[in-house]
This record gives structure tokens, sequence and C-alpha cells, in this order.
């Protein structure tokens, strides 16, 4: 009596993986050498168990017919050799025979046959001349069905295609979403390149929904990526679909597949396989963007702020391959009848996992539940990460038990975020424990001082502070703030005003105030940064005066790269309240600079403490309790006549944005150059 071949059974019966189908892995070959055994596998041995009904579908070839059946079959032994020797073309060397007779005909690699391929060739004495019955025993040296062999050679090489092209596609996918920054950015600075990046980047910069980008969408729908971010989304997405959709060659009608029904059946097959393959291929990339560590923050000149954005995106695609793979997955084994079958098995159970870790992750993640409640986000983020990596893992182990390279996906996303944790620490242990003076500074404004940390002043850098003893039951938790070297802050000045001698220039006029002074002279400049933190929910609502509190600092890491902006004929800093201490370390580094910033009465604190930071800075126009007018602070500039501007913005979204269209549309206009940089750390 014959046996059913099964369907899962098509990826069984090969070595752990050291690299991806068609690309270092071999799943049939030789094909003809598989077909044999797909032609003859179901027939009865006189060892097999008759009394095993094998039904459904498995993985290991748990049948009727034992390996240790097999191994000691001279009918079947002699049969397989006669089929393998007569079927396959001379191109197929002796070699790859040998080793398909040692792993694969028993059935199992660890159960050898009593006899090499060559020896039990020497014991078929004459060519047989039938073939076994429907329902008859293989007893004898037979001949395989020829229709058979060459449907099951040929369903496997179209399969191993298929496998072949999903593999492909996804290191494309891979690579294309981690390359397309450094690429970029390469070409912005080659020489023929630099003045038509030059030209493109207005065009890039504003936002794809009005002023919309830093501030968020109405009722709190997300934030809008920019003209430039949206090209790389809608190219990634394109890849996506067609990747997912093409690339499909079906062996049905021209001859029948052994194991789809139906031409309907194949491609499906195929498209559930492919979905979960990009999938896999987009988990490394998905937690690449997200990390501190992000080794593209130093490969290419996007913020961070930008991988964060594309971060979501990605991730977003991710989940849209789970979602696909799973229906299709279903709707196929529906067809096939092995729904039921299939459900129970540990595999599916893990795969629906992490399909569903992804869903709630995608869900969990929008802007309504970040704002809410950005420690408790994070919490079920990080934790749902977990289920969904774990899932995947199980996923394929236990289908395919790591033989055929869906588990290097995995291995990838785990060294990426590996890494980015070992590199936090890193920075951390190097940094020190240390002990920081905190200082109230303003209403709902404290200065923290953390003495003994060696950073220059250099512009675009921000830290992660831990206090573990504000919070002993949430130790971890962290927040970004702007680097401001304590020597900044300290020192002598000299003043040149308009008042009369001896007076002070005074801060605020009329709502807004224009001091020009000297640069500092002198002073202790003793090693430390400052942090200044505006309290707000969570953490930071326990930050109070402490002569000596517990930090920790993870840092510094890049924001934005400001090399451009160094090279500018001028260079205009914006900030609103706290925002002006991300554009601080910007005035050691550059000679032409105008200060315009605008702080509430309530932080008027602020802008005292700063005072001697800014005291060098000739030109700067400090608003307490009015608002910065972008657009003639902007006019002054353009109109003066430099042929390169250079624009820093930190503080609320409203001012970031509007900041950004005002100075795509005056690049635009091409009256000057400018260079942009918008310094808003995004959640």
């Amino acid at each position: 009596m014959r046996s059913t071949p099964l369907l899962p059974g098509l990826l069984a019966l090969s070595s752990p993986a050291a690299a991806f189908i068609g690309y270092g892995i071999t799943m049939y070959d030789p094909s003809c050498a598989f077909g044999c055994s797909d032609a003859l596998g179901g027939f009865m041995l006189e060892c097999s168990d008759h009394d095993h009904v094998s039904s459904g579908h498995s993985h290991g070839g748990g049948g009727p017919t034992s390996p240790e059946c097999r191994a000691g079959d001279t009918p079947w032994l002699t049969t397989l050799a006669y089929c393998i020797d007569t079927m396959c073309p001379e191109s197929v060397p002796a070699w790859k025979k040998e080793k398909y007779w040692a792993e694969q005909s028993t059935g199992s690699k660890t159960v050898a046959p009593k006899w090499t391929f060559a020896e039990a060739l020497t014991q078929v004495k004459e060519p047989p001349t039938r073939e076994v019955g429907e329902e008859e025993m293989l007893n004898f040296t037979a001949i395989a069905n020829h229709e058979s062999w060459e449907s099951n050679t040929l369903t496997r090489q179209y399969f191993e295609d298929a496998e072949t092209t999903h593999s492909r596609y996804a290191i494309v996918l891979l690579v294309v979403g981690f390359a397309t920054p450094i690429v970029l950015t390469l070409a912005s600075r080659l020489p023929l390149l630099t003045t038509l990046s030059s030209k493109i980047t207005p065009y890039l910069s504003p936002s794809l929904i009005g002023k919309y980008q830093v501030q968020p969408l109405p009722y709190l729908l997300g934030n809008a990526p920019t003209i430039g971010h949206t090209l790389y989304i809608l190219m990634f997405l394109a890849l996506n679909i067609a990747f997912a959709a093409g690339g499909y060659k079906s062996l049905q009608p021209d001859a029948p597949n052994a194991w789809f029904s139906s031409p309907w059946q194949e491609t499906m097959g195929y498209a559930s396989a492919r979905t979960g393959v990009l999938g896999y291929a987009l988990l490394p990339l998905t937690i690449l963007l997200a990390g501190r560590n992000n080794i593209l923050l130093w490969l290419s000149d996007w913020s961070h702020s930008t991988y964060m954005l594309l971060h979501r995106w990605v991730a977003r695609l991710f989940v849209l391959q789970c979602i696909l793979h799973s229906i299709l997955e279903l709707v196929l084994y529906i067809d096939m009848g092995s729904y039921e079958a299939e459900l129970v098995k540990e595999y599916w159970i893990w795969g629906c996992v992490a399909t569903v870790a992804a869903c709630a992750m995608l869900l969990g993640s929008v802007l309504v539940v970040r704002r809410w409640s950005y420690e408790v986000f994070l919490i079920g983020h990080v934790l749902l990460a977990v289920f969904v990596v774990v899932g995947c893992w199980y996923h394929v182990e236990f289908l395919f038990e790591r033989k055929w390279g869906y588990e290097l996906w995995i291995y990838a996303a785990c060294a990426v975020w590996f890494f980015d944790r070992a590199m936090r620490v890193g920075r951390v242990v190097k940094n020190g424990v240390r002990r920081s003076a905190v200082t109230e500074v303003s209403e709902g404004l404290v200065r923290v001082d953390v003495p003994g940390v060696r950073w220059a002043a250099e512009p675009g850098k921000h830290t992660y502070a831990y206090f573990p003893t504000l919070s002993p039951w949430r130790p971890w938790e962290n927040h970004p703030f702007s680097v401001v070297p304590t020597a900044l802050l300290k020192g002598k000045r000299t003043v040149e005003s308009g008042s009369s001698q001896g007076e002070s220039p005074d801060l605020e006029k009329s709502g807004a105030a224009t001091t020009r002074s000297s640069k500092p002279e002198g002073g202790d400049v003793g090693a430390g940064v400052t942090l200044y933190v505006k309290k707000s929910e969570g953490l930071t609502s326990l930050l109070n005066s402490h002569q000596s509190l517990l930090t920790l600092l993870d840092g510094p890491y890049p924001s934005n790269h400001p090399a451009a902006l160094l090279k500018t004929d001028r260079l205009v800093l914006i900030a609103g309240g706290i925002g002006v201490t991300a554009v601080l370390p910007f005035l050691a580094r550059h000679s032409n600079i105008k200060l315009a910033w605008g702080l509430r009465e309530a932080a008027r604190g602020l802008a005292d403490d700063l005072e001697p930071a800014l005291a060098g800075l000739t030109e700067k126009d400090i608003r307490i309790g009015s608002r910065i007018n972008v657009t003639e602070l902007l006019d002054e500039e353009e109109e003066t006549g430099w042929g390169r501007i250079g624009v820093v913005v930190c503080g609320p979204g409203s001012l970031c944005d509007e900041v950004r269209a005002q100075v795509a549309s005056r690049a635009m206009a091409a009256k000057a150059e400018w260079e942009l940089e918008v310094d808003a750390f995004s959640w």
C-alpha cells in the first residue's frame, strides 16, 4: 500500500544552516535523486510497520517505514540506487550521488545504509523491468514510475528556485534599507554632485503635510514625514510590494506539481513563504533604526530623529508582512484541508504569538499612547518585542530545526539589539558613577551639574541621564538631554552696550532685548557637563534641589551632523525656551553667529543662569514673554547679503516647523544658499 507524500516534509533532511537558500545552501541537490526518493518512498517494505497508517502532514518522516528499516532493506536500496543511476544525467558528479546516498537514502543522516551507493548498484545483476503496483509492496528491485519521478523532481526544482528568489529579495530589501542613507550621504559629498544636492535639498526638507513635522498632526495622529522622508518611505514601500507580489513561477499547468493540487495553491504556497522571509529580513533593520548606537548615525549624516521616524515606518511594513504571511498560510492550509492539523502544532502557535505581539506593538505605539505615558509605552514595547523575536525564533525552530538559514535573520536582529545595549553599558561605565548637584533655576526647571565629565563643546550632542535613586522601582528609566559643558556657564565677561556707563544691559525691553558683549575672559573652567531639565510627569518631576544625586550618563550621542552648518558664512541660532541648550555649543565653533531666543516670563531664571554662556556673543535677541518673529528675522539675514546662511532651531514643535517652512521657501527662491538643522528629539 502506498502512503501520501506530505507538504511540510519538503523542508526536511538537511544540515544546520550557515547561509541562506541559494546563497550557500542548496535544498535538493541533486534534485533527480530526491525525485527518486519521492517516487519510491510511499511504497511499503517488508520491514515497514503495516499497522501504521500515515495521515496529515509531518516533518520528520515518522511514517510506517523507519530509517532503520530502509537502511537494511535490499529491495529499497537496489531500487533507489538503480533509479538514481539511470535518472540522473551524466552532468551530476559521482560524489554528489554518494553524498546524497550517505545522507538521504534512509531518510535520516544518523542512520547509515548497509551499502554505499556503488555497492548497492553492484547488487543489481540485471536491469529491472517492471514498476511496483499501486497497492503492491516493494519487495523486489523495481523501476520508478517516470511520470512520478519527473513530477517530484520538477516540483523540488521549482520550490528551490522560489526559495532562492525569497532569499535574494530579502537580502536586497535589507541592503537597500541599510545602504540608502550611506549612499546618499556619500553622493552628496562628491564634488560633481554637491551643487545638485544643494539645489534639491530645499525641495526635500518641507513637511509632507502643511507645517506638521515636529509638532504632531491633529488628534495626535502621528508625525508627518518630510518630502525627503516620504521618498525613502515610498521607495521602501514599493520595494516591499514588488518583492511580495512579483517573481513567482508556477510549474502548473505545464506539468503536475506533486505538492500542490492547483496553480493557485502553488502560487499561494510561494507567496506565503515569501512574505514570511521578507518579514524576517525587516526585523534586524527595524531594531537597528531605533537604536541609540545605530551604526548608520556614524556612517551617514541623517539625524537620530530621522531614523526614529523611519523606524516606525519600517516597523509598519514588518507587521504588514507578518499579517500577510499569517493570512496566506491560513488560507492555503484551509484550501489544502490540513488547517486543523497544523493549528495545534508548536510552530503554528509560536507564529501566532509573534504576529499577535507585532500587531499589539503597532497599536500600542501610536502617539496617543506615547504621550499618555512614555514609560508605560516603553516597557510594553520592549516586552512585546521579546515576544516577537522569541515567537519568530520558535516558529522556524520547530518547523525547520535550523536547516535553511531563516534563523540567521533572528541572529542578526539579536546582534543589533545586544550591540546597542552593550554600547550603552560601556558608555555608562566609561563615564563612571557621578554625583550631581541639582539647582532650581525657575518654576518647573532645574539645572543638573555633573562634575568630572570631560566632553568638548561639540554641537549636536545629547546624553541620556539615569537617576537611579529617584525611582528605585524603575532604576533603568532615563531621559535625553542636550549637553552643555559646565565651562561655558562660568567665567568673567566685559559688556559692550548702548547703555550708560555702569549699567548692565536690560534683558527685557518691551518684550525684547538685544545685548552686545565680548567673549568670556578666563574663569574657572573645571571639567563637567550641565543638563537643564524641564520637569514633567514621571521621573523628572522628582528632581529637586540636591547636592549629591547619584547620576549615570549614557553618552554623548550625535543628534545631528553640523559640518555643513559650520562652513556657512552666517549662522543663525533660533531657540524656544529650554531649547537654547541645544544650540549653545555652536557658540564656540563659529565666528559669525546670531542668537534669537524666546522664552516665557516664568523661565526668566534660565536667561539669568545662561548669561555667562552668552556673554561673548555679539549679536543676540532674547525675548522674554514674547515670540520670535521668524519671518522678520530671516528677512533681515537674507537682505544682509550673506552667500550661505545656516539655521539651527530647537524648541517647541510649532517653532521648529515654522522655521523649516520659512527656510525651505527661501532656499527655493535661491537668493542665498541655506543650511537647516532642526534639533528636535523624536519619541
